[in-house]
């Protein structure tokens, strides 16, 4: 894909935005202790993973007169002038356009800014429009989302971090166990990664909280729960360090591969999953901390997680031998069908961030 810079240079100017961040969605996963949400997939749309696709092998055609009107629009917001002529345009000081943010849209449909780089495809609207007509759902984190409208949101509070669906295959990370408190009836905590595909499956791993013994143990879910025994429970606080969660096949000749759960280095769990090789190059990769509770209102969890963390995160993709730190990827936000996918919080009031820490606990009761 091509960078902002040389998309810029290349005179693809835009119009100015409003802030939005371009980020992925999983949900608490269930258990035999506690109310359990349903399994949530993150399949994107056909438009993303065309527009996705050409952008990658070709360069967006310019529309000249749109894009004159557009410098003028911008000259114009900048200067708090009548719009100029093209030849007073040029004149403008460089440092002036360089201090603001743009944003444009390719014919193809990718959205970028000048500030944040690619923010994501343009949804179609193909009802009573013309299908040269697109329309862009913008997302404000600070803007509380109600829980119906989140995809996994009536599972429970959480927070969920997501990269788009580039085909990751592996995740490794230190993983700090949250100090839990308070739990009401139904409530349940959990620290876990997660893939989806674009083809709608979706499996998750991690360590799930027993409310009866005050433990955590590993589990994967795919097709039904895997738990780890006692010899490998931990406890509140417990740092774990070097914990992978990965696909992979027995064999090349396999049809599908298997989920494996790793804690520094030695083999924790194993599971069957349903991907293929025609999801390696569509699968999402996911992070979540989150007290589950079924049919969750966005304000009726009483319990609370401190301090979890997430430290040395990084990823790989299928066919890729390195790991790279998750910081190298861009996160994704996608609104379909009337529900947020991907990074978000749920809800803002019962997520709290400290550096690297996490904390669930509903602030509004503080």
């Amino acid at each position: 894909m091509k960078t902002f810079k040389t998309l810029l240079s290349m005179s693809l100017l835009l119009t100015a935005l409003t802030p939005a961040i371009a980020v992925h969605a999983a949900s608490p996963a269930a258990s035999t202790t506690a109310s359990s949400p349903a399994a949530t997939s993150n399949t994107t749309s056909s438009t993303l993973a065309a527009t996705t696709s050409a952008t990658d092998t070709q360069q967006p055609e310019v529309n000249k007169q749109f894009f004159d009107q557009q410098k003028s629009a911008v000259l114009r917001d900048l200067t708090g002038s009548e719009p100029v002529s093209n030849a007073a345009a040029d004149e403008m000081s460089a440092d002036q356009l360089q201090q603001a943010d743009y944003t444009y849209m390719t014919v193809t449909g990718e959205v970028y800014s000048s500030k944040r780089g690619y923010l994501g495809a343009a949804k179609r609207d193909n009802d009573n429009a013309p299908d040269n007509t697109t329309s862009v759902t913008q997302f404000d984190p600070n803007n509380p989302i109600p829980v119906e409208q989140v995809n996994g949101g009536n599972t429970g509070a959480f927070e969920r971090r997501q990269l788009g669906f580039e085909g990751f295959d592996s995740i490794t990370s230190d993983i700090t166990l949250p100090t839990v408190s308070g739990l009401g009836q139904g409530e349940q905590p959990w620290v876990y990664y997660g893939f989806d595909a674009e083809s709608g499956k979706a499996i998750e791993a991690g360590y799930s909280y027993q409310t009866g013994t005050h433990r955590w143990l590993p589990y994967i879910r795919s097709n039904g729960f895997y738990y780890g025994d006692s010899s490998v429970q931990k406890y509140d606080t417990n740092q774990v360090k070097n914990v992978k969660f990965y696909l992979a096949k027995t064999v090349s000749s396999d049809t599908y591969y298997n989920a494996y759960f790793v804690v520094d280095n030695t083999q924790v769990l194993i599971a069957p999953t349903k991907w293929t090789d025609s999801d390696s190059d569509s699968t999402s990769v996911k992070r979540v901390t989150s007290i589950a509770k079924k049919a969750f209102t966005g304000y009726d969890i009483v319990g609370s997680t401190m301090n979890q963390r997430y430290e040395n995160v990084q990823v790989s993709r299928f066919y890729e031998e390195q790991g790279y730190p998750w910081s190298q990827y861009k996160e994704y936000t996608e609104n379909r069908n009337g529900r947020w996918y991907g990074t978000i919080d749920n809800m803002p009031s019962y997520v709290h961030r400290d550096w690297l820490s996490t904390s669930i606990y509903n602030g509004n009761n503080q």
